[in-house]
């Protein structure tokens, strides 16, 4: 029996495969570690994906192998157009920049057919290259089928009988002090990309953010905010620690590793110098309600309450139901070419169905976190605006949009903010109200979904860096709009200083902040909406 064809199968199976097995190959794991713990579940699919495709592929090309040679280069003309369609979806959804990412996505629909266009030029008027072109081909495949044959079936069979423990993604452990009235109690609500400019500057037409807008008009709110980095993994953990993080990735067990610069050596996170900790030493209740990030599993000593969530794709469009969450057979099932796009056109599910799930059980946990005045420090990371659009916005085409996600954050907090205000201990809390970093124009225009109204709103792609600072103290008399260029580290600060005792009003802690230029009339944060 011919083994070139078997191989030649395998090997397009594995280019298909190539973005989830790229992620599980790579020694970072970044996609894997912001997943549910263990992974077992989308390895086994996975290979059995690897399996079913290798050998209907290589029975195709044992058919093929078979055919007269006037049938057989025709019959190349498909698999060129398979080829193509699989290597432009593979490059542009493993390649790290994500600008570039998102101007390759745009062009892969078109990939295949110039392809086709080509080689049916070429098998017209230059079959010698066209041969060639076969030859090289084949070639390719088949060391493909060698690269799965000798690394990958092993590493994937040696990972699908991991016993790796099940991960807690929720965990209520008793809370040793209770909070007491006069006790200073911390809620800090985070908006991931939120933008500055979009929620306060120079909001949309159309666009009502009621709950922002009256919130900064009782807040301390900063306006010319920088960011301290452009990923979520990134941030989130060096406003916890109060050190900058340069990279972060997983090891093997879904611990974070991180450095702190781009060339200093990899440690392991430390959640025991994180303001939860410092909380906790404090005799606080400690609690977080997340998203992306694997909070319970990187804070898991330190919190009294814990919730997170990602349901996103592991990689890219043609995976984009894969998750640990699934069973064996449905991420097998949704691992299978266009097998997400058919879901989506039988309607069983829509593109964007986990992160409407993530939102509606962060809204729910949050809501939670917030009733349970035991927990003195309590953190919500929430998945709007974040794109991709799970509301519509109001404007000229009513898409789904970032946009309709502004008015989707700004119902969840008018919703935080009632369950604080019926809550006993409303009068001793210090709210926050941030963002990680603002909207990032550069990486989402050039991803499907992206519309006039964006277009406009941006100012023809024009990026904004600035996130959004709003602090509520209790019973300030006063809100006032800070001018001064700060870091967003300076919450930070704040949370410890408020954590220790240091800072008890407003005024405590603006004196602690450097020289800056105040706007103080209440006047000045109204804005022409």
């Amino acid at each position: 029996m011919k083994t070139r064809p078997w191989l030649q199968g395998g090997g397009l199976a594995m280019f298909y495969l190539l973005p989830p097995l790229a992620e599980f190959l790579s020694p970072a794991r970044r996609q894997f570690y912001h997943q549910l713990l263990p992974v077992t579940m989308l390895i086994r699919g996975m290979l059995m994906d690897l399996l079913l495709l290798g050998v209907l592929a290589g029975i195709g090309f044992l058919l093929l192998d078979r055919a007269a040679p006037r049938l057989k280069r025709i019959l190349w003309l498909p698999v060129f157009f398979g080829a193509a369609w699989i290597a432009a979806r593979d490059i542009s959804t493993t390649m790290r920049d994500p600008m570039l990412r998102g101007h390759l996505l745009r062009l892969a629909p078109y990939a295949p057919g110039v392809a086709l266009a080509i080689f049916a030029a070429l098998l017209l008027f230059v079959p010698r290259v066209y041969d060639y072109c076969v030859r090289i081909a084949g070639v390719i495949f088949a060391a493909g089928g060698l690269a799965v044959l000798l690394v990958i079936l092993p590493k994937l069979v040696m990972a699908c009988f991991s016993r790796a423990p099940q991960e807690q993604a929720s965990f209520t452990r008793p809370v040793s002090n209770a909070w007491q009235p006069g006790q200073t109690r911390i809620v800090w609500i985070l908006f991931d990309e939120l933008s500055y400019r979009q929620a306060f500057e120079h909001p949309q037409p159309g666009i009502n953010l009621p709950a922002f807008w009256k919130l900064a008009n009782e807040s301390i709110t900063f306006s010319q905010l920088s960011p301290v980095g452009d990923e979520t993994d990134r941030i989130l953990p060096s406003l916890i620690s109060g050190q900058p993080i340069a990279d972060v990735e997983g090891d093997a067990n879904g611990r974070m590793l991180l450095r702190r610069t781009e060339k200093a050596p990899w440690q392991y996170f430390d959640q025991s110098a994180t303001i939860f900790a410092a909380a906790k030493r404090q005799g606080w209740g400690t609690g977080v309600a997340g998203w992306y990030n694997p909070y319970c599993r990187i804070l898991d000593t330190v919190l009294d309450r814990c919730y997170w969530t990602y349901g996103q794709p592991v990689a890219g469009e043609l995976f984009s139901r894969l998750s640990t969450r699934q069973s064996v057979w449905e991420n097998a099932r949704d691992g299978l070419p266009l097998a997400a796009r058919l879901q989506a056109l039988l309607g069983h599910a829509s593109p964007n169905q986990a992160l409407d799930e993530d939102y509606r059980n962060l809204l729910h946990a949050g809501e939670a976190l917030i009733q349970d005045a035991d927990i003195r420090l309590a953190f919500i990371h929430m998945p709007v605006p974040h794109p991709f659009g799970l509301a519509p916005n109001p404007g000229g085409d009513h898409a789904f949009d970032y946009l309709g996600n502004l008015e989707l954050a700004d119902h969840a907090l008018a919703q935080f903010l009632h369950s604080l205000d019926t809550n006993s201990s409303g009068n001793d809390t210090v709210l926050i109200v941030s963002s990680d970093h603002s909207w990032r124009v550069p990486i989402w225009r050039g991803m499907p979904g992206w519309n006039r109204d964006e277009e406009q709103a941006t100012n023809g792609g024009v990026f904004d860096q600035r996130p959004v600072l709003m602090v509520r103290f209790p019973n300030a008399a006063k809100a006032e709009r800070i001018d001064r260029p700060e870091s967003e580290m300076i919450v930070h600060n704040l949370v410890l200083d408020l954590v220790r005792g240091n800072v008890r009003t407003p005024e405590e802690w603006i004196a602690t902040l450097p020289a800056t230029t105040l706007a103080s009339n209440q006047a000045d944060l109204q804005r022409d909406h």
